[in-house]
């Protein structure tokens, strides 16, 4: 058996904020979540694999295009012709609620419902595989659906899918679970999808995550695709393929640069000893510079970066790297100001940078997967600490140039 598992398609993404890069190259960028759903269907046809897995998130938004629409149905119908079957389960930026659909999917096509069913397929080689799933009926399932899902059923293979996320037990909104509870069901393989970071919540059997098919913003950097999954010696085991036609990169520049010209020329070495495999957008964190004056303003105001953009073209080019932004290292230094009491400082840092007011103040942003993936992260409170202390000192220095 040979199969496909992808998730996170997310067809249509806007791609916001690029308005700096070529012409030539935006439109690279935005047409990029369809030419990583391609390369995925290529692959399929090219292996012939026995059915596909669509793991939710299909289209970016709720309101599809109908170019995004026609296209799948395009795909899906490359498909049929290779008579390979297709399983799709919505989930939360394409819940069932708000879709459309004015032209029946192919007939190779089976969409999961609100409630957990399983579909069985009957393989070329006379092998039975039952898959079971749901799609979401709205943004938000809040409720745990693993219990809905049948334990193995007489087939020979057994797959799940589910667009979801590990409970934490508070504010769960997409279809919370728990590993060990996956693991009760006996099935052989767990396709998920919802969080866009590839990895394995166990590794026998696979409960995997394929990650999104194309990286959309600098939050999602790395290596972007699908897993082709073949049964070997009674186990289901994954393969990564790469999908994405554009890679995204935070990298790091340390000079000692006090003008824009030696910076200008800190960055050109960087680029010609960090050239990259692929297109790649890349944001840059400049360490240890010490710009003032009107430099710094040229390079907050991002006039300096406009200008290098376009008298370093070729080394960009040459590079595969295409700049994004560029800033400097946050200050770790804790503000100082004859009017601030040190240890008032400590007193309001303790009250205000908790967990509970970085949570609210965070708000619905959450909802975002990899927004919720990066403030996850246990460094993410560090860095809004340090950043919050670098803007106050800033402020702080201001007021008293100002006051002088």
């Amino acid at each position: 058996m040979k199969f496909i598992h992808a998730a996170d398609l997310h067809l249509d993404s806007p791609f916001l904020g690029l308005t700096t890069l070529p012409s030539s190259l935006l439109t690279i960028v935005r047409q990029s979540t369809f030419t990583a759903a391609t390369r995925v269907f290529d692959r399929a046809i090219a292996e012939q694999v026995d059915f596909v897995l669509l793991a939710g998130d299909l289209f970016d938004r709720a309101e599809q295009s109908v170019a995004a629409q026609a296209y799948l149905f395009q795909q899906f119908d490359r498909l049929n012709d290779h008579h390979i079957p297709v399983i799709i389960s919505f989930g939360n930026h394409d819940y069932l609620g708000d879709q459309h659909q004015t032209v029946n999917y192919p007939a190779n096509v089976t969409v999961l419902g609100p409630n957990v069913t399983t579909h069985t397929l009957t393989l070329a080689s006379g092998e039975t595989v039952a898959v079971s799933g749901f799609s979401y009926p709205e943004r938000w399932v809040s409720t745990d659906q693993v219990a809905d899902f049948p334990v193995h059923a007489e087939t020979q293979w057994h797959i799940g899918m589910l667009h979801g996320a590990v409970a934490t037990g508070a504010s769960d909104h997409y279809a919370p679970f728990h590993v060990a509870d996956l693991l009760a069901k006996r099935y052989d393989y767990w396709a998920l999808g919802h969080i866009h970071y590839r990895q394995f919540l166990a590794e026998q059997p696979p409960i995997l995550y394929a990650g999104n098919t194309q990286g959309r913003s600098i939050n999602e950097t790395g290596e972007k695709g699908a897993y082709l999954v073949t049964s070997q010696a009674g186990k289901l085991v994954p393969e990564f393929f790469s999908t994405a036609e554009i890679l995204w990169d935070a990298a790091t520049l340390t000079s000692t640069a006090t003008d824009l010209p030696q910076l200008t020329t800190a960055l050109t070495n960087w680029l010609s000893t960090n050239v990259a495999a692929q297109a790649t957008l890349t944001a840059v964190t400049v360490s240890g510079a010490a710009l003032t004056g009107a430099d710094l303003t040229s390079f907050k105001n991002g006039e300096w970066l406009a200008l290098y953009q376009r008298t370093h073209a070729r080394q960009l080019k040459v590079a595969q790297r295409y700049l994004i932004g560029v800033k400097l290292a946050t200050n770790q230094a804790q503000p100082v100001a004859p009017q601030l009491d040190q240890a008032y400082w400590e007193q309001g840092a303790a009250t205000i940078f908790t967990a509970d007011n970085l949570q609210t103040t965070f708000g619905k942003l959450a909802q975002d997967p990899a927004l919720a993936e990066w403030f996850a992260q246990p460094e993410t409170a560090t860095q809004v600490h340090a950043q919050a202390e670098a803007l106050l000192a800033e402020l702080m220095g201001e007021e008293a140039h100002d006051e002088a």
